[in-house]
């Protein structure tokens, strides 16, 4: 038996458009235990039992299957306990938590047979791009390039103390592909300059600190745009995070969900946003998250023992 915590991830980060992406401290579990039975029995615990399959379709399970048909794995019986504490379809990285716990689930039921690259590229394929998958996978901020054979990426770790995440969670749900969508197939040269830019100056502020940058960084021109047609309050949440001292304010991945990035000796930003919140829209919640830099992890493997 082994148990998995998975990090939830912030991708695009605003100019980094699949490409960049962030774990943080909010959390899935996945608890996978072979045995004799024959049979696959998943037992959610939480209320995303309510939306997600539990039988083969299973996002997680389906994610361990192509681990154990890589490597050869025979499991006759398989017993999946599932606690999901990462918010569905939010844009905080919910499948690519449940893809990353299946495949290190599955990697430690196999004796380790695959090495954390040959994880992350297996994950990446299954999600289909890298920007969520890697920084759940290794923690931490991470830029990302899918080529043919591999994910190549560089991982930074942020000081959990000097940066925070403050993550504005509506009661609504936005799916990936409508979020999708909504974006042109092509976009000016100027605007492609732009992303190009901004992007490269946020991972270079990250990695050296000059947090003062971010706020130009993270300008975007490739999706926020146009994904805030979908997204009630989008602009005038943005306008409030910056009032309040935000260092940055993005889209989380396809959305939802807002991130605004605050100095870590803030203390008042989290407590006057959720005021205003709980005053003026109540649809939408904070949740204060610090950087991961683990990324998914065994905390128990009673294989071992």
């Amino acid at each position: 038996m082994v148990k998995i915590r998975i990090p939830a991830t912030s991708a695009n980060m605003g100019a980094g458009f699949d490409s960049m992406g962030i774990a943080l401290s909010l959390y899935n579990y996945v608890t996978a235990e072979e045995n004799d039975s024959g049979k696959l029995e998943i037992d959610i615990i939480d209320d995303s039992a309510k939306f997600l399959p539990t039988d083969e379709e299973n996002l997680i399970y389906r994610s361990m299957k192509r681990v154990f048909d890589l490597t050869g794995h025979k499991c006759p019986g398989l017993k999946l306990t599932l606690e999901n504490n990462i918010m569905i379809t939010r844009g905080l990285g919910s499948s690519s938590a449940g893809i990353v716990g299946g495949v290190v689930a599955a990697n430690k039921l196999c004796g380790d047979k695959l090495s954390t690259d040959e994880m992350l590229r297996l994950a990446a394929d299954i999600e289909g791009h890298p920007d969520n998958v890697t920084p759940a996978l290794v923690g931490g901020f991470t830029v990302n390039v899918m080529t043919r054979h591999s994910v190549r990426y560089v991982k930074t770790e942020l000081n959990p103390d000097e940066l925070r995440f403050a993550a504005l969670v509506p009661d609504f749900y936005l799916q990936t592909k409508k979020s999708r969508e909504v974006l042109p197939k092509s976009v000016p040269h100027n605007d492609a300059v732009y992303n190009a830019g901004h992007s490269a100056l946020l991972a270079a502020s990250l990695i050296t600190g000059k947090y003062e940058n971010i706020r130009t960084a993270v300008g975007d021109k490739l999706h926020q745009n146009y994904r805030k047609r979908l997204i009630p309050n989008m602009d005038s949440l943005f306008r409030l995070c910056y009032q309040k001292g935000a260092l940055g304010v993005y889209l989380s991945g396809a959305g939802p969900t807002i991130i605004a990035i605050v100095d870590g000796s803030d203390k008042k930003f989290a407590c006057e946003i959720s005021g205003i919140l709980l005053s003026k829209m109540k649809d939408w919640k904070l949740y204060e998250l610090r950087p991961d830099n683990i990324g998914a992890c065994v905390i128990e493997n009673q294989q071992n023992k």
